[in-house]
């Protein structure tokens, strides 16, 4: 009897045991756990502080801290990652997030980040050129096509289709980035006849009229019926003297000037951007001359025209003088040519064989013929006019005999996802919240920037504070510093520098007098150290007078090698809170090599720079001395043209630089909203969901803020 009441109180004993042992477990432990945590969250959120305010050396420090006291806390992991990318320093973000993965394998987000960063994913495996059908561009009520002749982008990340119709009525459809119609034009500077082609500078789209002997102008600047209002004049008539034609087919645009293929009058057109004859080409050479030239593509070096009356494509140097003829087997009607310069390769729409693949030595590298469409049928195109790459490397084709324009999408980014990334949250005014954030089509490839989206628009985006939708987004905030330039001038004090001393000034008017009142110019200088000349200011003479004492005889140092690369880093850092367009110009003797720049190395200040999306342009006065070692030219050349920038000689200076620098795209969005969690509750730490949209893809990043 008595083990048998001792097997009904047994369990409940059992029980009893477990509850009292781990009562006294969490007595002993919980409260060194509890107060371990809570000193890594303070440390955490002064990291975050730092981190908002762009003092990143400061927050890797302090995040690291939070990390010594609580190893698995993912979240001052995920914001140390963030904030050595930012600082320049991407081999540490990625060991970083790798860390991170391990622990959390399942996180998608950790593996989108890593892939963005080490320049893999996309279509990086899949080849430049493997593409798959995706749909027949729709011809929906009052955004109509018929007998497409040309496909190419427009301003921005939009495309346009040019169109026959029917009856004499011409079209031009406008695509926005994410492939909606939103204009359809049938009059530009008069009648859309037949459109055949179009190309554009920075203010005007020129369009070729096969059929009235003229080429239509429409305004970049002006929307809406005001483009129409205010449209120039067309140019040209029929004939065949000086700005008259005879079935004008292909256009093309390099600086300064417009090259119109004059099809019948078997010629080419110069004509500069107001509109004024410079000459005409011939296509010369061994005395044959053009046979109907069709299709054009044009560089500062080069001029490529297709003959569709004699099936070849011709290459011919600047000014119009025969270097090439390509004649392949098969080629005998083409029509318009493209470069592609992702895949290195031209696109020849041939109306009789499809499309053509070639590289400038003329060697065919392919030729895609038609599409298998979702029914699983191969479709052969008809009569193609027309082939072209987006810049997200989807390919479009005119088939102008089935009244179709075909896109192609990357293999294997059909349903890729967006690369995304949260870099910042402002909640200084909250409740109202500010998250910057960018969107890429891919990840930057070796020596090349990211493939950022420019054009989405708020519904494009979601945000989610504690897994709780936020609404009326607004990305308005930036456009209000379109026209703003913030810029760095850091000025090397050698004194082989000193020896340009009065040629400086006439240089850095290329950059100083159109300046506007709301511009911002820092000159720095750098030589036995680093040293501010000027702030922030939009007054030339300020400037000039801080370009003139960083060259004084009693700062001039035999060399500045020394402090370059600190240089180059403290004005990168100078320029980081500074709104609008943004750019550092190096003013140099042109004295540097990989081994000099230290202790900052050229990879770490083309990271830094390219993470903060601030282009370094060189200019360099190419001293003698400094170009007898090759490599100095070399490292400025990769340390201007990997992040954006672009290095010149100084004497040969673009003059156009300072309208190019304010016409950069800016590819952050600022996204405003006002949040819905109460302010009583200071000092809590909000978690945060972005997602965003373009076309078939979706991306997504996670992120976080604490109520101020």
């Amino acid at each position: 009897m008595s083990h048998l009441k001792m097997r009904r109180f047994r369990t409940p004993l059992l029980i009893a045991a477990l509850v009292l042992t781990a009562g006294l477990v969490y007595a002993v432990l919980y409260p060194s756990l509890g107060i371990r945590q809570n000193r890594a969250e303070e440390e955490f959120q002064k990291a975050w502080l730092l981190y908002q305010d762009r003092k990143y050396d400061a927050a890797i420090e302090k995040f690291s801290q939070a990390l010594l006291i609580n190893p698995q806390f993912h979240w001052a992991r995920r914001f140390l990652s963030q904030a050595y990318y930012f600082a320049g320093e991407k081999s540490e973000a990625l060991d970083e997030l790798e860390t991170l993965l391990r622990a959390m394998p399942h996180d998608l987000t950790l593996r989108s980040r890593i892939d963005w960063l080490k320049g893999s994913g996309g279509n990086a495996e899949g080849g430049a050129n493997q593409s798959e059908f995706l749909r027949i561009v729709p011809r929906t009520q009052g955004y109509r096509y018929n007998r497409p002749t040309f496909v190419s982008p427009l301003k921005g990340d939009e495309m346009a289709v040019l169109s026959l119709g029917n009856f004499e009525i011409g079209s031009m459809v406008s695509y926005t980035a994410q492939g909606e119609p939103f204009d359809n034009r049938h009059r530009v500077s008069g009648k859309l006849n037949y459109p055949m082609a179009f190309a554009q500078n920075t203010k005007e789209v020129w369009i070729t009229d096969f059929k009235e002997d003229k080429i239509h102008r429409l305004s970049q600047e002006e929307q809406g019926i005001l483009s129409y209002i205010f449209s120039t004049k067309p140019i040209g008539r029929t004939g065949q003297g000086d700005l008259e034609f005879r079935s004008p087919a292909g256009i093309c645009h390099r600086d300064g000037e417009f090259i119109i293929a004059d099809s019948g009058n078997n010629r080419l057109e110069r004509i500069d951007d107001d509109g004024k004859f410079i000459a005409s080409i011939v296509r010369g050479g061994d005395g044959t001359a053009f046979e109907t030239p069709f299709g054009l593509y044009c560089n500062e070096n080069s001029i490529w025209v297709t003959e569709s009356g004699a099936g070849r494509i011709s290459q011919l140097d600047r000014y119009g003088v025969l270097q090439r003829e390509f004649s392949p087997e098969k080629l005998t009607k083409p029509r318009h040519i493209s470069w592609d310069a992702d895949g290195n390769q031209f696109l020849v729409a041939d109306e009789t064989s499809g499309v053509w693949r070639m590289n400038t030595e003329g060697e065919v590298l392919g030729r895609i013929e038609g599409y298998t469409n979702l029914d699983g049928r191969f479709v052969h195109f008809a009569r193609p006019y027309s082939a072209q790459y987006d810049s997200f490397r989807n390919l479009y084709v005119a088939d102008y005999g089935a009244s179709e324009v075909v896109q192609f999408v990357p293999t294997g980014e059909k349903f890729a996802e967006l690369y995304l990334n949260v870099e910042k949250i402002s909640a200084a005014q909250f409740p109202v919240m500010g998250v910057y954030v960018t969107v890429s089509s891919g990840p930057a490839q070796e020596g090349a920037l990211p493939r950022y989206l420019t054009e989405l628009t708020a519904s494009d985006f979601q945000v989610f504070e504690n897994d709780a939708p936020v609404g009326n987004l607004d990305i308005s905030y930036l456009d209000q510093f379109n026209d703003v330039l913030q810029a760095v001038v850091l000025v090397s004090r050698s004194r082989q520098m000193r020896e340009f001393e009065t040629q400086t000034p006439w240089v850095l008017d290329h950059l100083f007098t159109h300046i506007r009142e709301k511009d911002g110019f820092k000159v720095m200088s750098h030589g036995s150290d680093v040293q501010s000349e000027t702030d922030f200011s939009a007054s030339r003479l300020k400037l000039l007078r801080g370009v003139r004492d960083a060259q004084a005889e009693r700062t001039a140092v035999p060399s500045a090698l020394s402090t370059m690369s600190v240089g180059i880093y403290d004005g990168l850092t100078e320029l980081l809170p500074r709104q609008g367009k943004r750019a550092l110009i190096y003013l140099t003797d042109g004295a540097a090599d990989d081994d000099t720049l230290n202790p900052y190395s050229k990879d770490r200040l083309v990271d830094y720079a390219r993470a903060n999306h601030i282009p370094i342009f060189v200019l360099s006065f190419e001293h003698p001395k400094t170009m007898e070692t090759s490599d100095a030219k070399r490292a400025l050349q990769e340390l201007a043209e990997h992040t954006g920038g672009r290095y010149f000689r100084a004497l040969d200076i673009d003059p156009q630089i300072e309208a190019k620098l304010r016409a950069q795209k800016e590819v952050r969005y600022v996204l405003s909203y006002k949040s819905l969690a109460r302010k009583q509750i200071r000092g809590q730490y909000i978690d945060m969901r972005v997602k965003a949209k373009f076309r078939t893809r979706r991306g997504l990043d996670l992120s976080g803020y604490f109520i101020p």
